[in-house]
């Protein structure tokens, strides 16, 4: 197998050997022949290769060489002379090029590379990432205490707060929010009735409940039902998806409300409409019609 650096193929080798040492230290024993070792690891495994440099483009194969030896760029290494070796990238340590006489594009070398190990991981380097992730979290919680204060000094900013950032809901307690809504109850449509129960399902599932009630003890979650159905909001297809728990009988129990009024407006509509005809609705115009042609024909 050829020798292969990087993504150059060294064909014109002519010698090629590797350097296997291990660190050991010598410990004399006084009065005592021969010595102690103490076995301090292996170097790193270093290859040496000479030769020509050959291929299409020789001086491009020697500009990234020696790049790669200036900036110490470790380069993946693959070579017969290494096997059994655990020897896949290296280090460029001396490159040595002469350009041979004669010949425009013909050059000798001389290159010593170095075994590359990647360094240890540092036990602290996720640190800097958990110190980020924690700072985001609390400049988050911070703005998002601030916007729900807002909405309590300025009630009818709920729904563009919500839409810009529904982590506010987290923030407002079950009657904090009801105080909010019941006060801009004119305000707010059956789709903006339906929009914050979604995304208060979202943010914060365990608190429907509470708000609820804060409605009903309010006397305004009927005017909400109401609403939802004159505009036909189905408030169980708004939360499809969402993971309501105990307050999915809450929901069910409004939608199945707004559900049934939403068919007694429409039966009442119809009715309605019956009652408009029926008044006008003259079951003897037709023969009034008859009555008159009948005296046109006994005229002379």
């Amino acid at each position: 197998m050829p020798v292969r650096i990087g993504k150059i193929e060294l064909v014109g080798l002519t010698n090629i050997y590797t350097e296997d040492a291990r660190n050991l230290v010598q410990q004399r024993v006084p009065g005592q022949a021969g010595s102690v070792f103490q076995d301090l690891g292996r170097e790193p495994v270093t290859v040496v290769m000479e030769g020509l440099l050959l291929g299409e483009d020789p001086q491009a194969a020697l500009e990234e060489l020696r790049q790669a030896q200036m900036k110490a760029t470790p380069m993946s290494f693959a070579s017969d002379a290494i096997a059994g070796a655990d020897l896949t990238d290296v280090l460029i340590a001396d490159f040595q090029v002469r350009q041979l006489a004669g010949h425009q594009n013909r050059f000798s070398f001389f290159l010593r590379v170095k075994e590359y190990v990647e360094p240890p991981v540092s036990k602290d380097a996720g640190v800097a990432a958990v110190n980020e992730a924690v700072k985001q979290d609390a400049k988050a919680w911070a703005k998002s205490s601030t916007d729900a204060a807002s909405v309590l000094q300025n009630p009818e900013s709920l729904m563009d707060a919500v839409d810009e950032n529904p982590d506010l809901l987290n923030h407002l307690s079950p009657d904090e929010l009801g105080s909010v809504v019941n006060g801009t109850k004119d305000s707010l449509t059956g789709k903006d009735f339906g929009g914050l129960m979604s995304k208060l399902g979202k943010v914060n599932p365990g608190a429907i409940i509470g708000f609820v009630k804060s409605l009903s003890e309010a006397g305004s979650i009927g005017e909400f039902i109401q609403k939802l159905a004159t505009e036909g909001i189905n408030l169980l297809e708004e939360m499809t998806g969402l993971d309501l728990g105990a307050a999915l009988k809450v929901i069910k129990g409004i939608a199945g409300a707004g559900d049934f009024l939403a068919k007694v407006q429409a039966v009442a509509k119809e009715a309605s409409a019956l009652g408009e005809a029926i008044v006008g609705f003259d079951p003897l115009g037709p023969f009034q019609n008859l009555e008159a042609l009948e005296k046109k024909e006994e005229q002379p």
